[in-house]
């Protein structure tokens, strides 16, 4: 029995949607799922970590990572969340890669869990949902214009950019060494979304309307890579 397992069968809810997760994930090779148990000193709990690796419809590889507070043998709440994706390579060629280099191709998504999730889903209904939304990445990029941003960037765009979120990209490279490395139309197009910040910042827009307008953009963007990428198969 994993710890998540352990942790599920106290709660009559959490058991139902664990069966659901692991009917889900039985002799499927897209979907492995890890679960660690460790004591937090500093904060005196019990913390059970979760890592959910998804192989998604796009060939690309997602890593979904949750960290739940345990109290009284239950999730109490969850307190850190990290999703990060990458085009998968395949382990022939990723095996010719430092570790370095294998680093780079992962970029950080703002896709976490959110509150609604916390206090409304038992965790393995949230853990099903996740694996389910990434695999058919496609399907949910049409709802996220962010995560469709990621998935018009190839791998060789990904090593420049660190990070996807409801502001746009970031290369996360600053100071005199970003003009020298990053490719100029990362650089555009991560400008762009920083000039579209700065400029909402000050507007009257309410934080909802100001995201609905980066996320139009963040369409155009998508649109417009995958045509110059279309050109350039073409030619």
């Amino acid at each position: 029995m994993t710890p998540l397992e352990k942790y599920c069968s106290f709660t009559p809810s959490e058991n139902r949607a664990m069966k659901w997760l692991k009917s889900i994930c039985k002799d499927q090779k897209w979907v492995n799922i890890h679960s660690l148990e460790r004591f937090d000193v500093e904060n005196e709990r019990t913390v059970l970590e979760i890592e959910m690796t998804v192989q998604s419809l796009s060939e690309r590889i997602y890593e979904l990572t949750i960290c739940v507070g345990i109290k009284e043998n239950k999730f109490e709440r969850i307190f850190e969340s990290t999703l990060r994706g990458k085009v998968n390579l395949g382990v022939s060629l990723e095996h010719e890669l430092s570790w370095h280099e294998q680093e780079r191709m992962w970029c950080s998504l703002c896709l976490g869990v959110s509150h609604e999730h916390e206090e409304n889903l038992p965790l393995c209904d949230l853990l099903v949902s996740m694996a389910l939304g990434l695999r058919d990445d496609k399907g949910t990029a049409m709802r996220l214009p962010m995560l469709d941003l990621f998935l018009a960037h190839d791998e060789k765009d990904h090593i420049w950019i660190e990070s996807y979120d409801l502001n746009g990209p970031d290369t996360g490279i600053y100071g005199s060494d970003y003009g020298k490395l990053v490719p100029l139309e990362i650089r555009m197009l991560c400008h762009k979304f920083v000039c579209i910040n700065d400029e909402l910042q000050g507007s009257a827009f309410e934080n909802f309307a100001r995201f609905d307008i980066i996320a139009d953009e963040m369409k155009k963007e998508s649109l417009k890579i995958r045509r110059i990428k279309l050109g350039h198969l073409e030619t």
